[in-house]
């Protein structure tokens, strides 16, 4: 039997999940070329040009017409198809960012300036910027803090380097943290401040920052006392800016979770699972897969995961013919013992680039994958779902293949988990905004109609298959 070989070193396989979903295929890897980076694809007509996306890397079987997509929610080049480089360089008075979607400006004493370099998919215009300077109080009075650092390495993920500014005020770290297509700000304190924070964002420009679920308003986020008292440290408060690399409504770039949280009512487990949503996050590096709580009568939180992927680079011939959703997971709680499972279904949120609260009852209650197990759910570790038909009829070549999370022991199936106050239980894994090596990812396998004398691949050899290969 003859192999089909890669030899250009640019065009041999690298990426760790293709290759595992490749063993599992009986597919050899160096039978598979690297065939288009992340790319802007340019306007032909009224139509997108297909092969290409920002979203996406795409790979061919030299030996068969098989091909493969392996799509995840950070773009990866600017409107103009630059790969980006993520980062920040001195400048006078201060940093700014390397090749981004975006153009930012940090002063050493704080102030954020981001920009849009294009047009972006909701409304805001190139050239339009957003500023901020937060000032923190605790109690009161002002807590102020010492010049930016620029560390060496990312707190949250060693890929990135020079890419995360710190400031010190004593009883927590300022950051602002840039990766592709994202400013995330966080504020982390390691320890009970032992009073109510306060931090007076003070916004100007032509828009605004997006403040995390403690803000009162636009512009004030409020941490109370009793909230400190009750966290688990270190504790962190967070806000954000995320940019698109260019206007079209097929542009996505979320994943989060959406669900409803009270502890008046819904009080039985029926009603919680037929709540409309009241809460959603979509910018925080973890989410929770999903989560479910008591309290002391009656169950109070119930939240479902959702995850986007930019499918619209597939060409308008091809023939899906698998797919496996991969989440890496991060951590899970079973307090209640009642060991929940996980699986795939349909989403359908408002819109492609942000979660919102009614995005909650959004989800679909068929199947999409087999279900993981509580115990079989990995931490620090990539969960496969293999997509089911249903799940490859999800999967559209002109749009956003649009998935969601649920338990399916108890939520999808409405059976109340057996009763214990004041517990709950929850899978988390890494969101898109943990950036390179943890984002969810989605990989494709499809196939296209082989043209008449015309090979399936370049820069290759054939040899003699043996036991060495």
């Amino acid at each position: 039997m003859t192999l089909i070989k890669v030899l250009d070193p640019k065009k041999v396989l690298t990426d760790t999940l293709l290759i595992s979903q490749l063993e599992k295929q009986g597919v050899y890897q160096d039978e598979v070329s690297f065939v288009q980076d992340y790319a802007m694809p340019s306007e032909k007509g009224c139509k997108r040009e297909k092969g290409k996306s920002p979203y996406a890397k795409f790979y061919q079987h030299l030996s068969s017409a098989k091909r493969f997509m392996v799509s995840s929610g950070l773009p990866m080049c600017d409107y103009k198809g630059q790969l980006l480089d993520v980062g920040f360089i001195p400048d006078t008075g201060g940093y700014r960012s390397k090749t981004n979607i975006f153009d930012s400006f940090v002063t050493l004493d704080g102030q954020v300036t981001a920009g849009c370099l294009n047009d972006q998919p909701d409304g805001r215009k190139v050239g339009q910027i957003a500023r901020w300077s937060p000032i923190l109080y605790l109690n009161g009075k002002e807590v102020r803090a010492g010049k930016a650092s620029l560390l060496d390495e990312d707190v949250a993920n060693p890929a990135y380097v020079n890419n995360v500014l710190e400031w010190d005020y004593g009883i927590c770290k300022r950051r602002i943290r840039l990766i592709e297509g994202h400013t995330l700000g966080s504020w982390v304190f390691p320890t009970n401040p032992n009073g109510e924070v306060k931090i007076s964002y003070n916004q100007s420009g032509d828009f605004l920052v997006k403040l995390g679920m403690y803000a009162t308003d636009k512009n004030t986020e409020i941490i109370s006392r009793e909230i400190f008292d009750s966290a688990e440290y270190p504790f962190e408060v967070g806000d954000s800016q995320t940019f698109y690399p260019d206007a079209h409504a097929e542009t996505s770039s979320v994943d989060g979770y959406a669900g409803y949280a009270g502890y008046s009512v819904p009080s039985t487990w029926a009603n919680l699972v037929a709540a409309a949503g009241n809460a959603a996050q979509d910018d925080a590096t973890t989410i929770y897969t999903y989560r479910f709580n008591s309290y002391t009568t009656q169950w109070t939180l119930l939240y479902r995961s959702i995850f986007l992927f930019d499918t619209s680079g597939l060409d308008d011939a091809a023939t899906i013919t698998g797919a496996v959703l991969s989440i890496r997971g991060q951590g899970k709680v079973d307090q209640l013992g009642v060991t929940p499972d996980i699986n795939i279904y349909s989403s359908a949120p408002a819109s492609n680039t942000a979660l919102a609260a009614g995005d909650f009852d959004s989800l679909g209650t068929t199947a999409f994958s087999t279900a993981i197990t509580y115990n079989g759910w990995e931490t620090n570790n990539y969960n496969d779902f293999t997509l089911n038909a249903a799940g490859l009829a999800a999967i559209p070549v002109d749009g956003v293949a649009k998935f969601g999370a649920r338990n399916a022991s108890y939520d999808v199936s409405g059976t109340e988990p057996s009763w214990s106050a004041s517990k709950g239980a929850y899978l988390t894994n890494y969101s898109s905004e943990q950036g390179a090596g943890y984002k969810p990812k989605l990989v494709v396998t499809y196939t296209m109609p082989r043209v008449a004398g015309k090979k399936n691949y370049s820069n290759s050899v054939s040899l003699i298959r043996n036991g060495a290969i």
